[in-house]
């Protein structure tokens, strides 16, 4: 079955088991779908490089030794019952440490919450701070917050960023929303884009919402917050990376930040992944979720605890995975500079961190739809990636998404062939 039979086929039929609202109309993710596609092509024995999913090959990208061997260690100690519900103290006194070491900024153990990695968390930061009809803002291309907004009956604002701005939205993009907004999002590194945020243009926005805050407190009415995905940021590649508490400390009652180890330790399974922000929203996340019971096991918080201890052994690791991603994604954006200067209808934003390229193919625009599109690379040409449509956005319908967790740095010239081989073949189609 293709893709565009798996996306867009919806069977309508009366059913007198009527679910709810968010079960009648919930949007499953495109990406999986695509995976899952592209997984059952590759049993059945068709050669397909696969650059949808934002994880990692474990043959090829394991997780740290030590960290397999401590998760081990800990299981073999029977560390099998419930954890902490806001995260197990010792790893939160090391996130707390390592805050400070790697973005000088203070956060202390009853700011932390721990859960099974990421997604639960921002799911919390939404219920904890999001009530009916609040507006939140978020720029598009980006990773779920549409979905997330949906789940809260938020009133969606989406930004359509331009490849000149990496992007991102600016300052002058939130001024006609900066007075209702409850929940502006920044993610950076940036999922689909693999851009980093100008640390100047950060600014500009922490400033104003600080701005903003101080005019609310004065007539009593909510605050505007920004809500800060930090999950890739520990992956740059020769820019300056600064957190928004550094630029504006006064943001730290208004903002809300997700890390964890699933990219930078290639740690996707390993679920552990922490939210951190002021006491007071700190804490009442964690009320929320001892209701929801997104835990990281116990062994495995112990286990990434003794990791970050470690600071050296934890830096050389990160240092040789943020090199080789360096190395990959430059030599897919320098092949799509050269087909550019042959005169090939492509572009490709030079990467700066995590583990995205932001790559434009012009030639899709002659197909019918986006998904005869896909198919016909997947088929044709054995390159799977995904579109900027997949992440809300509506005008830049001819860039995609290429995820480099599964490239075989030991194969790109392989790897840049069928690049080559795929924008020839739909040059001449």
């Amino acid at each position: 079955m293709t893709i565009s039979q798996q996306l867009v086929i919806f069977i309508k039929k009366k059913d007198v088991n009527k679910l709810s609202n968010y079960g009648e109309k919930i949007v499953g993710s495109e990406i999986i779908k695509i995976s899952q596609v592209i997984k059952a092509k590759q049993a059945e024995g068709k050669s397909i490089l696969n650059y949808t999913i934002g994880d990692f090959d474990s043959k090829l990208n394991p997780i740290p030794v030590l960290l397999k061997e401590k998760i081990n260690k800990y299981y073999n100690e029977d560390y099998t019952n419930y954890p902490l519900s806001a995260g197990e103290m010792i790893l939160r006194n090391r996130v707390s440490e390592h805050l400070k070491r790697k973005h000088d900024i203070d956060y202390s153990s009853s700011e932390i919450l721990v859960g099974a990695g990421v997604r639960p968390l921002i799911y919390t930061i939404f219920k904890t701070l999001v009530d009916k009809g609040d507006m939140v803002v978020y720029p598009v291309p980006s990773w779920n917050n549409k979905h997330y907004s949906f789940l809260h009956d938020a009133l969606k604002v989406e930004i359509e960023c331009k490849p000149e701005n990496n992007f991102f939205f600016t300052k002058d993009d939130l001024v006609p929303y900066i007075k209702q907004a409850t929940l502006i999002c920044i993610c950076t590194p940036q999922n689909p884009t693999g851009c980093v945020m100008d640390k100047d243009v950060l600014k500009e926005i922490c400033d104003m919402i600080v701005e903003e805050n101080n005019k609310r407190k004065d007539i009593g009415k909510k605050p505007c917050y920004l809500f800060f995905d930090q999950i890739y940021s520990e992956l740059i590649y020769d820019v300056d990376y600064v957190h928004p508490l550094v630029l504006n400390p006064g943001l730290k009652d208004y903002m809300v930040c997700c890390d964890g180890i699933s990219k930078t330790l290639c740690a996707t399974g390993v679920r552990v992944g922490w939210a951190f922000g002021s006491e007071r929203i700190i804490k009442q996340m964690t009320e929320i979720f001892s209701h929801i019971g997104a835990w990281a096991p116990k062994a495995e918080q112990t286990a990434v605890a003794s990791l970050l201890e470690n600071d050296e052994y934890y830096d050389f690791f990160i240092g040789a995975k943020t090199e080789d991603y360096k190395e990959i994604t430059g030599s897919i954006y320098n092949t799509f500079q050269h087909l550019k200067n042959d005169g090939y209808d492509v572009d490709c934003i030079k990467p700066q961190g995590g583990i995205y390229l932001s790559i434009r193919i012009g030639y899709s625009s002659k197909f019918n739809t986006m998904e005869e599109f896909l198919d016909f690379i997947i088929d044709k040409c054995g390159l799977a990636i995904v579109p900027f449509k997949f992440f809300g956005s509506k005008e830049n319908t001819d860039w995609f998404r290429l995820s480099i967790g599964y490239v075989n740095i030991k194969e790109l010239p392989q790897v840049m062939k069928v690049i080559g081989e795929t924008i020839t073949t739909l040059s001449s189609r």
